[in-house]
């Protein structure tokens, strides 16, 4: 986002969160799956990136939109994250100042959180790792901007491209992030378990020797490719 936000100055307390277990759940699965399950999931654009040795986040968001480069609602933020949550800053993507270092990311591990995904630049990254504290973000920078605001606590924010509501569920790992809306959580929990099953089938079939092409019906897919457009091969 920009330096505006209709919400700005606006700190939600009351959010919902999804079922513990649902979160659970998903956290089984990674996110190429997630991904890969046709439900309505957000696929988070390249470039925010794990910067800890830590990557596996599954939990529902507590999101934070700032002015690029401002500090005062990140200073907020510890206060409304509970046990399990993710903190998702929308910083707009830039990287020339840093929002969040170990100190509040410190706090943020105190209160339960388990991971921070920032749209923007992070800094004190050892310290990040030592806390324990899984990151992702865009890059790192020594120096913060200002502190003066405007920002906003729990409202509708964008990451890398995706829309994420508070209470939705952020997924990431060492190939990428993708945000899991609340509402539709069961059925992406249910069509990720049919992905799931279908690879272990597909695992199961390469076992006792088929090839993949075999397993995936490749051949008889290029044949009716081809087929359908003898002119494809150009």
């Amino acid at each position: 986002m920009s330096r505006w936000h209709p919400d700005q100055w606006l700190i939600e307390h009351d959010v919902p969160r999804p079922p513990a277990e649902l979160v659970r759940e998903l956290a089984r699965y990674p996110t190429t799956q997630i991904a890969d399950s046709g439900a309505p999931v957000g696929v988070v654009g390249p470039g925010i990136t794990a910067l800890t040795s830590a990557t596996e986040i599954c939990g529902p968001a507590v999101t934070l939109w700032t002015k690029p480069g401002d500090i005062l609602f990140v200073l907020k933020s510890p206060d409304l994250v509970g046990a399990g949550d993710v903190v998702v800053i929308d910083g707009g993507g830039h990287t020339d100042a840093a929002l969040i270092g170990d100190i509040i990311g410190g706090a943020i591990r105190a209160r339960g959180g388990v991971g921070l995904v920032v749209d923007g630049a992070v800094r004190d990254l050892d310290g990040l790792r030592e806390v324990g504290l899984p990151t992702f973000a865009r890059g790192t920078h020594p120096a913060t901007r200002s502190n003066e605001g405007p920002g906003a606590l729990n409202v509708v924010v964008q990451l890398g491209g995706v829309v994420v509501a508070p209470g939705d569920i952020i997924r990431a790992d060492s190939s990428g992030i993708v945000v899991v809306p609340a509402r539709h959580a069961a059925v992406v929990l249910e069509r990720t378990r049919a992905v799931a099953e279908k690879e272990e089938g597909w695992r199961r079939e390469m076992a006792g020797g088929a090839s993949i092409a075999q397993v995936l019906g490749i051949d008889a897919r290029i044949a009716e490719l081809g087929g359908a457009d003898p002119d494809a091969a150009g």
